[in-house]
């Protein structure tokens, strides 16, 4: 089986939102001080690196980790490139599976870069989206929203419309076309978000 990696590595030198935790880690045992195992130890940002938003990131009483539909997370997706300031229903008129990843300047960014600006997107696509069956969108930028945005109409589009939602995917190695899709979410309890590692299957359905 051919995969695709599309998650981005978490270390020290993962650019995180600002302010937010950065990624930490340490040894708690090693081997050449005398243990007999290695052992280490992460600590760091729910939303550091890909990972799936649950609706409690953006809602006080919101669905949790503990909720996600995991069947969203494996299946048939379209990748999508899209080279402007907002994804738009024009972009997604001619997808047609349930699943839709965005492949925007984003995925250019080193690990270590941060953003000015991304691509954000637009709450009457989420609606298009919901009309038509869509279970999980992603997203190459840290958010599905303009960085400076406090309102977050994307997020709130889509818990309205039950649709997951993926962040900080690495798309820049994709080209646009039908895959399948595998992501799931580490089993964290009770969280706003949980990393993924996703990867894409080539689609040899046609």
């Amino acid at each position: 089986m051919d995969l695709i990696d599309i998650s981005r590595p978490l270390s020290s030198a993962t650019a995180v939102w600002p302010g937010d935790q950065p990624v930490e880690w340490s040894w708690t045992a090693q081997i050449q001080e005398g243990s007999t195992v290695n052992l280490g130890a992460i600590h760091f940002s729910t939303h550091a690196g890909s990972h799936a938003d649950a609706p409690r990131h953006a809602r006080e009483n919101g669905d949790t980790t503990d909720h996600f539909d995991l069947s969203a997370f494996i299946g048939p997706v379209e990748v999508v490139n899209v080279e402007e300031e907002v994804i738009l229903p024009r972009h997604v008129e001619e997808v047609t599976t349930s699943r839709v990843l965005f492949r925007t300047s984003a995925s250019e960014l080193s690990v270590d870069e941060w953003p000015d600006s991304i691509t954000s997107l637009h709450p009457d696509t989420v609606s298009v989206l919901a009309e038509s069956d869509t279970v999980l969108i992603g997203t190459d930028a840290p958010s599905v929203d303009p960085l400076d945005s406090s309102s977050l109409p994307a997020h709130h589009a889509l818990i309205d419309a039950e649709i997951i939602n993926l962040e900080g995917l690495s798309l820049g190695h994709v080209a646009p076309g039908r895959y399948r899709l595998m992501a799931l979410p580490l089993k964290i309890q009770s969280a706003d978000a949980a990393p993924v590692r996703a990867v894409l299957v080539h689609d040899e359905s046609g």
